[in-house]
């Protein structure tokens, strides 16, 4: 996809999400990186092996664990494929089912914490259902309407089993 005016005036609302996912995954990289500096200046210090320490931190803690996972959609933004379009779509599926599952333990009294999750979840549905309009799917994409459920259940898939995988390793079932 060309970068000039006139691409940019057909295919914002894509453009828009492309660039809203590359800045929370550079906002996410450069986060567990400053959480893994102060992590190793707060507790190691001044060792010998740095490089080592540095390594211990990284694979114990789980700071640069959204960027790694956020590498999913980079790879469908840089491929302007079906599969580009499904690593996107994965990655909100993903996102509202993280949303969701804590949700669901919430306080009903929290009118606050209720709001957010609302806003967040619709916030969701509305770039999926942006990715399902013919001008992405089918025109950047090459997506067919007649293959639009299938390709949606593969990403809801994907997306659900990434949440699924993250919750296992949280409680060290893997």
């Amino acid at each position: 996809m060309k970068l000039t005016a006139e691409n940019i005036k057909e295919n914002y609302l894509i453009l828009i999400i492309k660039l809203l996912i590359v800045c929370l995954f550079i906002f996410l990289l450069t986060h567990g990186i400053l959480k893994i500096i102060e992590h190793y200046n707060v507790s190691i210090g001044n060792s010998e092996n740095k490089l080592t320490d540095y390594f211990y931190i990284i694979t114990t803690n789980s700071y640069l664990r959204p960027s790694i996972i956020l590498l999913i959609p980079i790879v469908g933004i840089f491929t302007n494929k079906k599969i580009g379009w499904i690593l996107i779509q994965s990655y909100f599926y993903f996102l509202i089912t993280n949303l969701v599952f804590p949700a669901t333990q919430i306080d009903l009294t929290d009118n606050t914490l209720i709001l957010i999750n609302i806003i967040g979840f619709l916030l969701l549905l509305l770039i999926i259902i942006l990715m399902n309009k013919n001008k992405i799917r089918n025109l950047t994409y090459g997506i067919k309407k007649n293959e639009l459920i299938s390709k949606n259940i593969i990403a809801s898939i994907i997306g659900i089993s990434t949440t699924i995988i993250l919750v296992m390793i949280k409680n060290n079932l893997i």
